[in-house]
């Protein structure tokens, strides 16, 4: 491959906002990439700030697998505790939150771990 503006020499990488061939001397680095010119330079700064989110939201999303079964342990606990020493309105909400929590956790862990999905 051979950069786009200088087809005589050799790319060096990819622009990742256009995917225009950059060599050494168009290439500008940015934080998990390169862009071949200013006016790319700001969309490839934004899209690396965008994915180092996604990857912290992955990390969400296997905390989540774990924490909603234990609320719902936490809240049907509670209900149960609660509703049998006496009838109390309270009781229904701790069994309401914990059927939440509990089919919010069923969901999370039959639907497939965050991974990139596949484009068609």
């Amino acid at each position: 491959m051979y950069c786009f503006t200088h087809p005589n020499e050799a790319a060096v990488g990819i622009c990742k906002s256009c995917g225009k061939g950059v060599c050494r001397g168009c290439a500008i680095e940015v934080d998990r990439g390169l862009a071949c010119s200013e006016r790319c330079k700001a969309f490839t700064e934004a899209l690396s700030r965008l994915q180092v989110a996604s990857i912290r939201n992955i990390g969400v999303v296997s905390a989540q697998r774990i924490v909603h079964p234990l609320f719902a342990l936490l809240f049907l606990g509670m209900a149960v505790y609660f509703s049998s020493f006496r009838a109390d309105v309270w009781a229904w909400y701790l069994y309401a939150f914990g059927a939440i929590f509990a089919v919010t956790s069923l969901v999370t862990w039959l639907r497939p771990a965050a991974s990139p999905r596949k484009l068609k």
